[in-house]
């Protein structure tokens, strides 16, 4: 490995497993940090010729490049400031500007809290950091170092996850206790997390990633011609991620976990039949962890988790009492009104009310300003990017997107099923996108980009071949 691929891997993979115990990279400090950690390593990475030579043709890189520009000009063409009313309430009063109507514009404010400059700078992070990756790393072993590495820290956070169901804390990590954030929550068990469905999508990437590192092990013993018992040894620690989701208490991470553990695990099994890897081990320890896993999920559905069952099928007849569908059709109604090129990056609280105060859901004439909720986030984030961005944005987000999938389509069985298994863990995340805010939480979308670059990166290098005298 030479000094810049080092330099590069080593830098990026310390953010990866540093940025969720920073209070899961919620405030900007954190953000600013992805975006200066990034153009750090992307300046490593390009002493090299060779790699400034890849940037170039590198389809992210001016994608990303075009979607950058179009957040920045919105955040140079604010048409309008956000002003807090008091310092004591949760309300934006909003003054118009003069801005150019053909140009994208967005939201002027607290560059701290949250405007279009402020998203800017956080979409900037994850671009040039998978830029870095992209164009620094020439092994696989570099890309497998970062899974496993993720993967520890999933274990790490999974067991922090299990003492603090025993032993409730009182504030994130016992440096956090902002009641905005925390959601009148006493007690707070999700690691470094402010949420808990952004610890359970964390979670399950870590364990994806999990995932990988056995297949690449399975792969190893193919072609040693035997097992390899680490394999087990990783699985036990994938057991491990997923059974903190039964004590987490997210109930739609549960559902979107075991789904991930079920399909990777059967992505595991399948690539270990076609290549060979017959043995009667095999077959009886998948047959017992998948009896266990079954009996382990319906008994908590059944029994601690019934609730579960019980909200979702009033929901399914009630849908006037379903808060996420109702921010649907408000958001729906703000991508309407500025359909191509959005209200602004981070436009979503300052917009909001004005539709919120036409639904007779949210009035409270008890509450100040009128109002009874006020939300950040659509918890539909395939809505909320259009809303903010317009088709426009939004396109260019969907475009890099399609990028990924369709270049993992078009590597095949060189993916492998290491790369497979990644890429249900981000698709599993994009999913969970449709009734939560994941792309909006500074440590997921940096593992999230990161995993996809990573394992499509790796899919399309040559394994290394060490001739044994």
């Amino acid at each position: 490995m030479g000094s810049v691929e080092r330099s590069v891997t080593v830098l990026i993979t310390a953010w990866v497993v540093l940025v969720p115990w920073l209070i899961g990279g919620r405030f900007w400090w954190s953000q600013a940090l992805s975006a200066v950690i990034g153009a750090v390593a992307l300046f490593l990475s390009l002493r090299l010729a060779e790699n400034r030579r890849m940037l170039w043709r590198f389809p992210v890189f001016w994608l990303g490049l075009l979607f950058n520009g179009y957040v920045l000009c919105q955040a140079l063409n604010p048409w309008a400031e956000a002003v807090k009313r008091r310092d004591d309430v949760y309300i934006w009063d909003l003054y118009l500007r003069h801005h150019i109507e053909w140009l994208p514009a967005g939201i002027t404010g607290d560059f701290f809290d949250l405007s279009s400059m402020h998203m800017f700078v956080y979409w900037l992070g994850p671009w040039l950091l998978v830029c870095a990756w992209w164009t620094g790393v020439r092994r696989r072993r570099s890309g497998r170092k970062l899974g496993l590495i993720i993967f520890l820290n999933g274990i790490v956070t999974a067991l922090v996850v299990f003492y603090q169901s025993a032993h409730p804390p009182e504030s994130v990590l016992g440096v956090y206790t902002d009641p905005q954030f925390i959601h009148e929550q006493i007690h707070v068990t999700s690691a470094g997390f402010i949420d808990r469905n952004a610890a359970a999508i964390f979670l399950y990437l870590s364990m994806s990633a999990g995932m990988a590192v056995a297949c690449q092990l399975q792969a190893r013993a193919r072609k040693e011609g035997r097992d390899n018992g680490l394999t087990w040894v990783v699985l036990l620690g994938c057991l491990v991620i997923l059974g903190s989701f039964f004590v987490l208490g997210s109930r739609a991470g549960l559902v979107i976990g075991s789904a991930v553990f079920l399909i990777n695990f059967l992505v595991l099994i399948t690539a270990s039949l076609m290549s060979g890897v017959r043995s009667p081990g095999l077959w009886v320890g998948s047959l017992v962890l998948l009896i266990g896993l079954a009996a382990v999920f319906i008994s908590q559905f059944y029994g601690k988790h019934s609730f579960t069952l019980e909200r979702w099928n009033y929901l399914s007849t009630h849908a006037e009492d379903d808060t996420r569908a109702i921010l649907r059709h408000e958001t729906l109604r703000m991508l309407e009104s500025n359909r191509w090129l959005g209200w602004g990056a981070g436009s979503y609280r300052y917009v909001s009310p004005s539709y919120f105060l036409a639904d007779n859901v949210f009035i409270n004439k008890a509450a100040y300003g009128g109002l009874g909720a006020r939300t950040d986030y659509a918890h539909c984030d395939w809505l909320q990017f259009p809303m903010e961005l317009g088709f426009i944005g939004a396109g260019l987000e969907l475009v890099i997107l399609l990028f990924w999938y369709g270049y993992a389509v078009k590597l095949g069985r060189r993916l492998g099923a290491e790369g497979v298994v990644v890429l249900v863990g981000c698709a599993a995340m994009l999913i969970y996108a449709a009734g939560e805010f994941p792309m909006f939480n500074g440590a997921l979308i940096v593992l999230f980009s990161l995993l996809l670059a990573s394992a499509v990166k790796t899919g399309t290098l040559e394994p290394v071949r060490v001739e044994r005298r």
